[in-house]
């Protein structure tokens, strides 16, 4: 695509697509964020420089038996984890387990340290895609798990948030996870994202930022570097989710990088959970999508990919580099300033891509328009592929490619991204999993119209069912396809999956988005949002996230139902069962054992889950259920 005045042609047409014509005329008191981002690009603009070579450029080696996370990484979990230990006890004592002696539990990693999936347990946040609509999920669970948040912590589910080792984002709710950590990790209802300005195509105050717009991105072009449709999304992506105060629209967060939030504050103490934005790549221009169609990562640290046939990350700070940069970093050159924040917030929220599908039959019309404007892998996220020719298997679909072309892995059917936290090196005990798809297509059925009804979930489980892909350890995921997840309730409530899984495998505790006291299934196109929808969206997620309202009858159990689920993996590190057999069980058993401290532990969670049936929840399915219940 030639950046002349067609682009601004095409800007003003995808803001037609990206943004609703209808507006709320409001006089909404903003909230202001806590800290501004921090601008770091080294060339002070939204282009990217040239840069000489690392010596030692890869962080995990490319296929290294085992795969061990990143150096980076695994300090800062570890750190992390190593400060948690009063935060675990604060949780654990709010909950009061009956009969649970929590600084008995927490004795091990007192003793040798706090060490996520070993003496204490790991938990990631998996925060699905879906728009503006996934974004205000997202944003209303995470409060509500806030210690921050005094309502969260009278419901006893308050400080969750803050245990979190791990939050993994895709598309809307990578958004969310950009604009909370590149502002230093504020409580997410101080930020404030725009959303309820008049935001009609022809408002002047989007209008008057089109030739600011082609002029930002013709900045990059200039420099040498692709250039595509995202890139004028990730212009407007910065304008409503990057803090710059020293810019103007729409130059905010042309500076800010995805690298940023490591001079982050808190991110320095380690007092947040490490983030990732999640996105996939098609294989081709004009070529569908696959089930081995690989994930890859950006964090703070690094730009990686886990897959079967491919296991390598870079430093972040090089993102963008060509592949010549790993064979002689001494002679090539490299590339910094590659990440600027809303080109990582596009890459993941690319759903342009799926013009780019060789069945584009669905498309929106906004998108036919534009198709004889665009070239095919225009709609792409252009990412020179450093990784080109590393893979073990030939069959890696990008193993050749010089360019990578990034997109929202909703376009996969992964809209939720779990296999992150499938790694065998990050061991992640428990997964929550916020799930804001809309997958119910017929509005004859306004309960699941906009909802999710496990799509996500059930392709990710059938991609570990693959040969290849047996090493990554998930649940059984009840088919949505036939009707079994849905009839089950599982799209309405929260639910466990995995207690009768090897304790090697993650629990997954699944949030569906549903109605409990607001309609939030707004569509995924919409982008303008009233304080009075907003609201309705907060309120909604705090009614799921402490079953305190709605529906479903209020139990004062939940919260310790949920604790019980988030210690399970590290309680079963301390007893060491030998069994795991016995089926169809709906509350949390574990085998007998002698000691007066098991005694307890094995009371406590009968007691605290023995309500857990009121979810249909599928809780832990343990030995020697008879002699347990004869206590």
């Amino acid at each position: 695509m030639t950046l002349t005045r067609e682009f601004v042609y095409l800007w003003c047409l995808v803001s037609l697509a990206v943004i609703p014509s209808k507006s709320y005329n409001l006089n909404r008191q903003k909230h202001t964020r806590r800290d501004a981002a921090i601008s770091n690009s080294p060339s002070g603009t939204y282009a990217p420089v040239g840069d000489s070579c690392p010596t030692e450029f890869f962080i995990r080696q490319p296929n290294e038996a085992g795969a061990k996370l990143g150096k980076a990484e695994s300090e800062y979990v570890e750190e992390r984890a190593g400060k948690s230990i009063p935060l675990w006890e604060e949780y654990l004592n709010r909950v009061n387990l009956e009969d649970f002696e929590v600084k008995e539990f927490l004795c091990k990693a007192k003793k040798n340290g706090g060490k996520a999936g070993e003496t204490l347990p790991n938990l990631g946040f998996s925060l699905s895609g879906g728009g503006a609509r996934a974004l205000s999920v997202t944003a209303s669970i995470l409060d509500a798990f806030d210690s921050r948040n005094e309502k969260a912590k009278e419901a006893k589910v308050g400080g969750i948030l803050q245990l979190a080792n791990y939050a993994a984002g895709v598309s809307g709710s990578s958004w969310l996870l950009g604009s909370w950590a590149t502002s230093n990790f504020p409580r997410i209802t101080t930020l404030d994202w725009k959303l309820d300005e008049e935001n009609d195509l022809w408002d002047w105050n989007v209008a008057k930022h089109y030739l600011k717009v082609y002029k930002i991105v013709k900045q990059k072009k200039k420099a040498g570097f692709p250039v595509s449709i995202v890139d004028a999304w990730a212009v407007l992506l910065n304008r409503h989710f990057i803090n710059d105060p020293q810019h103007e629209d729409p130059q905010t967060g042309k500076a800010v990088l995805w690298s940023s939030i490591r001079q982050t504050s808190v991110y320095k103490e380690r007092s947040a959970p490490f983030v990732l934005a999640i996105a996939t790549s098609r294989p081709e221009k004009k070529t569908a999508f696959t089930p081995e169609t690989p994930t890859y990562e950006f964090t703070p640290e690094e730009f990686g990919v886990w897959h079967p046939y491919l296991n390598v990350s870079i430093p972040i700070d090089y993102l963008g580099s060509p592949a010549q940069a790993y064979k002689s970093p001494s002679t090539s050159s490299c590339v910094k300033g590659f990440d600027n924040a809303g080109f990582v917030m596009g890459m993941s929220s690319n759903i342009y891509s799926a013009a780019d599908s060789p069945d584009t039959s669905d498309l929106p019309s906004f998108i036919r328009l534009l198709e004889k404007l665009v070239d095919d892998d225009d709609w792409e996220g252009k990412l020179p592929n450093t990784f080109q020719g590393l893979a073990k298997d030939k069959k890696f679909q990008d193993n050749e490619r010089e360019m990578l072309l990034m997109a929202d892995c909703a376009l996969t059917m992964e809209n939720i991204p779990l296999f992150s936290f499938l790694q065998p090196s990050r061991k992640v005990d428990v997964i929550i999993a916020v799930d804001s798809s809309a997958d119910g297509i017929s509005p004859s059925d306004p309960t699941q119209f906009g909802y999710p009804n496990g799509t996500a979930l059930h392709t990710i489980y059938s991609k570990t069912l693959q040969p290849d892909f047996s090493g990554y350890p998930m649940p059984k995921i009840p088919n949505p396809y036939n009707g079994s997840f849905s009839e089950a309730g599982y799209n309405k409530r929260p639910t466990f999956f995995g207690c009768d899984s090897d304790p090697k495998t993650p629990l997954i505790i699944y949030f569906p988005n549903y109605y409990m006291v607001g309609e939030t299934n707004v569509a995924t196109k919409e982008t303008t949002y009233s304080k009075e929808r907003m609201e309705e969206f907060f309120q909604n997620g705090l009614a799921i996230a402490t079953q305190t309202s709605g529906y479903i009858k209020s139990d004062e159990d939940w919260p310790a139902c949920l604790a019980c689920a988030l210690i399970d993996h590290q309680i079963l590190r301390i007893l060491k069962p030998e069994q795991n057999s016995v089926k169809d069980v709906s509350i949390l058993i574990v085998p007998v054992f002698e000691s007066q401290f098991i005694y307890l532990l094995r009371r406590v969670l009968f007691i605290a889950c023995i309500g857990l049936h009121k979810y249909t929840l599928q809780l832990s399915q343990r030995n020697h259920i008879h002699t347990f219940l004869s206590y």
